[in-house]
């Protein structure tokens, strides 16, 4: 009998998440149900699962997050008896669910008991702020102790691992399994002299995103290079700063934000730019930071050359001078002068570009991550490809 997986995930069709509609769509067709609506948001309108799905946002009347807080702090009770708790278990009976995976370790946390309790293998699934903000709150490090009970944690970069190891996590059961993206054949660009080099950055507006340190090395860059140009997909509560800066420093006919977009969108501006940069940095107010963007995975896959910051996971992906440039978070001077030296060579963003498009094709397509999560989830074994 082949094994159900049920995924839980706050969301759905949230657009910078579709490493999360990989999963629910790819990873396990026609064996997959889903579990959502944790965060109290309605389902977004980019896509809908094509599997059976349990929308909790439209009845929720409590908030797990501070729910699992208080319970751990001793203030209050967290309980199977609560109605919302009860319907997922009977989801999860009447579908026959034998694996779960939680997508963001604090949202999944409440249902690792649930699972548990079950006879269901849990597995967690730690992406960014999760691994990294909350990890400075004394309340959510002890709350993750509970992972131990888990069949096993994945994360998406080495430096991820490492900090759930050193909470106290089994190592042998926190696995590194990077976001899958496309790779398909590598994009030829041909050496347009005298036209524009198009620079393309994707990320939402949000601190650990830098946009306003990423506009302002495009400026510095385009200063010595006035034919450089530049594409910025994103929205979030930076935005408006943004528009700020390119009006302020009169950029309006060299960078264009085009605030959120569709995958579509995006992968056909990666097809036509002729760099990638992104420039993540750590979060000093909250200290939130990246896993490993797929954004830049998928630049990668797309023979972009990257210019990018020694961040998280992207040094684990990027290779500096391989596969594209790296500088230190907040020097916007350093990632001005890595913009000017491709821009000026043809040659270089060819070679980096070309480099990056077959470490993402050997390392980081979605062929790779799926067969590696079925594996570890044990829905699959060595010998089985996957196919159901």
């Amino acid at each position: 009998m082949t094994p159900r997986l049920a995924i839980f995930t706050p969301d759905l069709g949230v657009r910078s998440e579709t490493f999360i509609r990989r999963h629910v769509d790819d990873l396990w067709p026609g064996h997959c149900v889903v579990v959502t609506g944790m965060s109290g948001r309605l389902t977004g309108p980019d896509w809908k699962a094509n599997c059976p799905v349990l929308d909790l946002s439209q009845q929720r009347n409590l908030r797990l997050r501070q729910q699992v807080v208080r319970s751990i702090l001793g203030k209050a009770g967290w309980t199977l008896e609560e109605p919302e708790i009860r319907r997922v278990r009977a989801f999860l009976v009447r579908h026959e669910v034998n694996v779960a995976m939680g997508e963001y370790l604090d949202v999944s946390l409440p249902w690792l008991k649930v699972c548990r309790d079950l006879g269901i293998a849990f597995w967690g699934h730690g992406h960014g702020y999760d691994v990294s903000r909350l990890l400075r709150d004394d309340v959510w490090r002890r709350a993750y102790l509970q992972y131990r009970d888990a069949a096993g944690v994945v994360v998406v970069s080495e430096v991820s691992r490492k900090r759930l190891v050193d909470l106290g996590l089994n190592a042998e059961r926190v696995h590194v399994v990077p976001c899958g993206v496309e790779v398909g054949p590598l994009v030829q660009r041909q050496d347009r002299r005298g036209e524009p080099i198009r620079c393309l950055a994707v990320g939402r507006m949000v601190a650990k995103k830098a946009p306003i340190l990423c506009l302002d090395a495009f400026r510095r860059a385009a200063e010595r290079m006035p034919n450089l140009r530049l594409t910025y997909v994103g929205a979030g509560e930076l935005l408006p700063a943004a528009r700020h800066f390119v009006k302020a420093f009169g950029l309006g006919d060299r960078v264009s934000l085009l605030g959120g977009q569709s995958s579509e969108v995006v992968q056909r501006l990666m097809a036509e730019a002729d760099v990638f940069v992104q420039h993540s940095v750590v979060d000093e107010d909250t200290g939130d930071e990246e896993g490993l963007p797929v954004a830049i995975l998928e630049a990668m896959a797309q023979g972009l050359p990257v210019v990018s910051t020694r961040h998280a996971g992207i040094p684990e992906a990027v290779i500096d001078h391989g596969t594209g440039l790296l500088v230190d978070e907040g020097d916007s001077i350093g990632m001005a002068d890595g913009l000017v030296e491709l821009a000026g060579d043809a040659g270089l963003r060819q070679r980096l570009g070309e480099a990056g498009w077959q470490r993402a094709k050997a390392m980081f397509s979605w062929e790779q991550e799926r067969g590696r999560l079925l594996k570890i989830m044990g829905l699959v074994d060595d010998e089985d490809k996957g196919e159901v």
